[in-house]
């Protein structure tokens, strides 16, 4: 079933949704404060601002009436008003990565995000994840990522352009 990564509009609906998602993720990393970090309003307060941008993957199937889009991975792309961790002329900055159960859909909005960055002419992609987070830190390794650093107890990594 093929996988697409489309921007989704920062609505409740969608909040909902990457809440939930983001809650089953990192609760099995037993993360702290991960009902107020991941909750609906969190979301969407952080999305009152035209400098995020959400990202989501999806599994399809079916076609036209019969289709369905089920979720399986999230990004916030943050494009100003950076933590000053994210040096660079240019930086982008990934500051939640979540994903479903099985862990798909995770390669795939990263390279979007990669080729979103390249578009947008970025000299610098930084990405920020809780410690413990081993499948998307491999993930991001094998985009060419490097770790450079810490931001309170989120594992920093960038990847120059």
């Amino acid at each position: 079933m093929p996988v697409i990564v489309k921007f989704i509009v920062a609505s409740e609906e969608n909040a909902h949704r990457v809440s939930q998602m983001a809650k089953q993720h990192y609760a099995k990393l037993s993360q702290k404060n991960i009902d107020k970090e991941y909750s609906v309003s969190a979301f969407l307060n952080s999305a009152n601002s035209f400098t995020r941008e959400w990202l989501m993957s999806f599994e399809v199937t079916g076609e036209d009436e019969e289709r369905q889009e089920e979720p399986l991975a999230f990004v916030e792309l943050l494009s100003a008003n950076l933590p000053k961790e994210a040096e660079g002329n240019k930086p982008v900055y990934i500051e939640k990565i979540t994903h479903g159960d099985k862990g798909n859909g995770v390669k795939e909005v990263v390279n979007r995000a990669l080729e979103i960055a390249i578009q947008r002419r970025h000299d610098v992609i930084w990405a920020e994840i809780p410690e413990g987070d081993d499948a998307v830190k491999n993930t991001l390794a094998e985009f060419g990522f490097v770790k450079s650093g810490m931001k309170e107890n989120k594992q920093l990594f960038k990847k120059i352009m």
